[in-house]
């Protein structure tokens, strides 16, 4: 039975390395503007009468700029108004950089944050959505900070802070 579990065990950490392995591939590669890590179907979680979800240029002002040099901002239409906005980004954690998608409304509100990939074993309990959720109604006059407003997660601090880091730098440089 020993050699049983232990084959299965083996079969499953194969599994795992080659998902993780495409995950690593996955957010490898330059930011092409073709890459769409958000579909329309995402933003209709949060914006359900979006019918568009297109790339914008955001040539920062004097003395701004954007929070990734990967960072990908996007507008969220319906068939005649500006819903909201989606920010991907890329934030670097302790073991290493991962991605991350912002949806705002059209108020600079938080709808939604979540971690598009992180493919790396340690601190990946920033992909909870009980921490992704604390963002949720934060907006350019709030703090997003751990230790403030954002409470992090054990073992996962410091990606938590690239999180934090990064859902605030969207929300300031669409506010500027």
């Amino acid at each position: 039975m020993s050699k049983i579990m232990l084959k299965l065990r083996v079969a499953a950490s194969v599994v795992a390395g080659l998902a993780l392995l495409a995950a690593a591939a996955g957010c490898a590669g330059s930011g092409a503007k073709s890459t769409r890590t958000m579909p329309i179907e995402k933003a209709r979680d949060v914006f359900p009468s979006a019918t568009e979800v297109a790339e914008v240029s955001m040539n920062g002002g004097a003395g701004t700029s954007a929070p990734s040099d990967k960072t990908v901002f996007s507008e969220i239409r319906d068939a005649s108004n500006l819903l909201g906005y989606l920010v991907e980004t890329q934030v670097r954690g302790r073991s290493g950089p991962f991605r991350i998608a912002v949806l705002l409304d059209d108020r600079l509100v938080v709808k939604r944050a979540t971690v598009v990939s992180y493919p790396w074993s340690h601190g990946r309990g920033v992909g909870r959505r009980s921490f992704a959720r604390q963002f949720e109604g934060k907006g350019p006059e709030d703090a997003i900070e751990i230790g403030k407003d954002i409470d992090a997660v054990t073992g996962a601090t410091i990606s938590c802070r690239a999180m934090a880091e990064g859902v605030r730098q969207a929300v300031t440089f669409l506010a500027r």
